[in-house]
């Protein structure tokens, strides 16, 4: 920080960020008293805190940033680890429907190669809910070195990851890194934002892209439900 009050105002943000009252604790969602349902609507309600807290800390204009190199972007590679990656895996199979790939790593090694072949035509999405993995930190300065575009997807925290990015859009954080249930808040966090930049793209081309995923639908799905509300006879047009 270039002084004290430049740090201040930024402590306080996160003080007051992190004592905010919440309905349920993001860690402990739920203690071996609690019946089923007790459980049940704690998870709901996390969830709906979760996507909230991150509604509150989305910026117009960081959006706008992000949006802007995904619309420029020839390729979209995306970087994480564990479950992340599976949250990549849905991020790319919708984008997949309107004729967008997007570039995920699994192999280990592979994503550095990957870093180290993209350029300025390029867009990177990474996700780490720290901003600290050693892994992620250094994929994101061959990045940097590429002069790829860097989204972050990351917690509130001043990290590195967030120093080098491009663009940062927040993670709901509240859940301990090891002393919790599950990863139930970070998932719903990271999924609504994942899914947003999807509606965001979606957005670009809306009519074109409607069209198409519908034709698609129209051609390879066979579904049927005994609900008459969703079982279309014809596709709306």
């Amino acid at each position: 920080y270039s002084g004290w009050n430049a740090f201040k105002e930024d402590f306080i943000a996160e003080l007051e960020y992190l004592f905010k009252e919440q309905k349920v604790d993001a860690s402990i969602p739920f203690v071996v008293s609690d019946d089923i349902m007790t459980i049940s609507n704690n998870i709901g309600q996390l969830q709906i805190d979760a996507i909230q807290d991150t509604m509150s800390m989305l910026n117009h204009d960081d959006l706008q940033t992000a949006l802007r190199y995904l619309r420029n972007a020839k390729e979209l590679d995306l970087y994480g680890v564990s479950n992340n990656l599976l949250l990549a895996e849905g991020f790319r199979s919708k984008l997949f429907y309107i004729h967008r790939n997007v570039n995920i790593c699994r192999l280990p090694g592979n994503p550095k190669v990957q870093a180290a072949m993209s350029d300025e035509t390029h867009c990177a999405i990474l996700i780490s809910y720290s901003g600290e993995t050693e892994f992620i930190i250094e994929v994101a300065k061959v990045l940097k070195k590429k002069e790829t575009p860097i989204i972050a997807i990351t917690c509130i925290a001043n990290n590195r990851l967030s120093k080098i990015a491009d663009v940062t859009l927040r993670i709901s954080s509240r859940e301990m890194l090891h002393t919790k249930i599950g990863d139930f808040a970070t998932t719903t966090s990271i999924k609504y934002l994942l899914d947003t930049l999807y509606a965001g793209i979606f957005s670009f081309d809306y009519q074109k892209n409607l069209d198409y995923k519908i034709q698609i639908a129209k051609a390879v799905d066979d579904r049927h439900s005994g609900y008459e509300f969703i079982d279309e006879d014809e596709f709306p047009q």
